[in-house]
């Protein structure tokens, strides 16, 4: 079987009580603002309007295995930025985790500082916002790792067979007897990491080299779920990436997983970074690694072509 709801509009669906109930989401074509009182509110942000319902989707914040692993589906799940208003309890909880892992696990939450949607430049002036730049209050002092990083969180990870899984929803939506059980039943969706990095590794590779360029001693971090950690760690598995987690490092990897320290109840699942899937390394060595991924292909040269006048020709 595929993939099954996990947490619907910050509400795990592992608990059976209480019963979760379906949210209201845009009906029809017209403007969103138009039901913004109705519309749920995000409860991973400071009080934003879901960004799913707000464009007519089912607001699931994460999809689950059938091995138990959680895929974030939601840009928002994580941690989204969104400038000028405070920072939500569930945002300053990661960015304090990823800082004790970027910087020290003795730094304490008021001396992390963060910058959010920074505006960066690129050279032919298209315009890139950093999801966060983050630093110390005092600047570096004995770490290992950059005095100042672009910070990146994943976006929302897609699944395979969207419709499967939103008419499954609909069908829950529509029964008498709802009930959580119901809502997590596995589906033929499945999780589709490539597109997922595909989708990022433009801006993951663009924002990491102004980093570097910007000043000796920036560096970037990205923060992923454990799927998308182990398919880069697998892509790049002959690469030989030097372990600098103690030198000079310039690029981390952090993933985050589900924290499963305490029995499940109900509302979000808390994520915690995840020990075992930690890359300090080079982000010069990192990027080139992406690069070298790709073998000759002579055959993709030569062979049967055809010219603009449907001809066929044999190209030796």
């Amino acid at each position: 079987m595929g993939v099954s709801v996990a947490e619907y509009l910050g509400q795990r669906t592992d608990v059976d009580t209480p019963t979760i109930e379906p949210a209201f989401i845009k009906p029809d074509n017209r403007n969103w603002e138009r039901y913004a009182d109705d519309l749920p509110r995000c409860p991973f942000t400071a009080g934003n309007i879901c960004k799913k319902a707000k464009s007519g989707n089912e607001p699931v914040c994460c999809v689950r295995k059938p091995d138990g692993t959680l895929w974030l589906n939601c840009s928002d799940r994580l941690c989204c930025t969104k400038q000028d208003i405070p920072l939500s309890a569930h945002q300053r909880n990661i960015l304090y985790q990823v800082g004790k892992y970027i910087f020290s696990q003795d730094v304490h939450e008021d001396d992390i500082c963060v910058k959010r949607e920074a505006r960066l430049s690129v050279i032919e002036g298209t315009k890139y916002n950093a999801d966060y730049v983050i630093t110390l209050r005092s600047g570096r002092t004995d770490y290992s790792g950059p005095d100042r990083l672009v910070l990146e969180m994943q976006g929302g990870g897609e699944t395979t067979n969207t419709g499967v899984q939103t008419n499954h929803i609909k069908s829950w939506r529509e029964i008498g007897a709802r009930s959580n059980a119901y809502l997590r039943r596995p589906t033929d969706a499945s999780t589709l990491e490539t597109n997922a990095w595909r989708r990022q590794q433009e801006q993951f590779i663009v924002k990491g080299n102004i980093a570097m360029k910007t000043w000796k001693g920036y560096g970037i971090a990205f923060c992923v779920g454990t799927l998308l950690f182990d398919y880069l760690k697998d892509k790049l598995a002959d690469a030989n990436l030097p372990d600098l987690r103690n030198y000079n490092w310039t690029l981390a990897l952090i993933a985050f997983k589900e924290d499963t320290s305490a029995p499940p109840t109900a509302g979000p699942i808390p994520l915690v970074v995840d020990e075992d899937r930690l890359l300090y390394t080079n982000y010069q060595t990192f990027v080139q690694a992406l690069i070298n991924q790709g073998e000759p292909s002579l055959d993709a040269f030569r062979g049967t072509f055809i010219t603009l006048n449907n001809e066929t020709v044999i190209v030796p």
